[in-house]
């Protein structure tokens, strides 16, 4: 199934868009891979880490910044 299909199976207005640049609270680069820590919504992340019901799945989805609105792009030097 492609993320397009998926997206109009589940419906448009019950997906939530995270964007991790704005989300970051640590990471580190390492030899092979990066790790990144990000916050989301606590009930989400708890359910995630096995305190409640999950009710929600997440994806992480990587886009060429080119192809984003202008909108959607990061603003040059500005870290996140």
């Amino acid at each position: 199934m492609k993320l397009s299909e998926l997206i109009i199976h589940v419906g448009d207005d019950h997906v939530q868009l995270q964007r991790l640049d704005s989300s970051l609270v640590g990471g580190q680069v390492k030899k092979q891979d990066a790790e990144l820590t990000f916050a989301t919504d606590r009930q989400k992340g708890m359910a995630l880490v096995g305190v409640g019901e999950q009710t929600h799945i997440g994806l992480i989805v990587w886009l060429p910044v080119e192809r984003l609105p202008e909108s959607m792009r990061p603003k040059k030097g500005v870290q996140p």
